[in-house]
């Protein structure tokens, strides 16, 4: 087995904190009335929808060797729904904001539903980040030490698909 680089956590910290303070300086902008911070925020939560694309695509190439650690699976499957829903859900909002900004009807109401979902978008990339955590932490995934442990049959089978509507495969 072939130990490549792993570009899952070298990605994945972008999204995660472009997402969160872009959130503070919504919630500024909003809030204050102060015009600067919604433009930072909506630049920061845009960038931050893209980037969220790879580090969700890393994390399912990484999720194929990973799933093999003994006790993950739940874990892992957890990870994998939150973090795609994240992804969807930052990407869907960023579409949203985009129409309101450009038809200039991001006023009012419309930026305060729009706070409501974006605080939710933050929730998931805690969740994410928590569950993420918890599988290099409590499982070792991502480790040389056990990925070096892991032994892996060639006709091995491919992770199990999940059953859920998030299927990121």
């Amino acid at each position: 087995m072939e130990y490549g680089l792993d570009f899952h956590p070298l990605i994945i910290h972008f999204p995660i904190a472009l997402l969160m303070v872009s959130v503070i300086c919504d919630t500024i902008g909003i809030l204050g009335k102060r015009e600067y911070f919604l433009h930072i925020g909506f630049l920061l939560f845009a960038i931050g929808a893209l980037t969220s694309i790879p580090a969700v695509l890393t994390g399912d190439y990484v999720a194929e060797t990973t799933h093999h650690i003994p006790g993950i699976y739940d874990d892992l499957d957890w990870h994998d729904t939150l973090g795609t829903a994240t992804a969807l859900s930052a990407v869907l909002l960023t579409i949203i904001r985009t129409h309101f900004t450009f038809k200039k009807t991001f006023v009012g109401a419309i930026q305060l539903i729009y706070l409501l979902f974006a605080i939710g978008v933050a929730i998931l990339v805690g969740a994410s980040g928590y569950t993420g955590g918890r599988l290099v932490y409590d499982h070792g995934a991502g480790t040389l030490p056990m990925m070096k442990t892991l032994i892996i049959e060639p006709e091995s089978p491919a992770r199990v698909p999940r059953n859920d509507t998030f299927q990121s495969q």
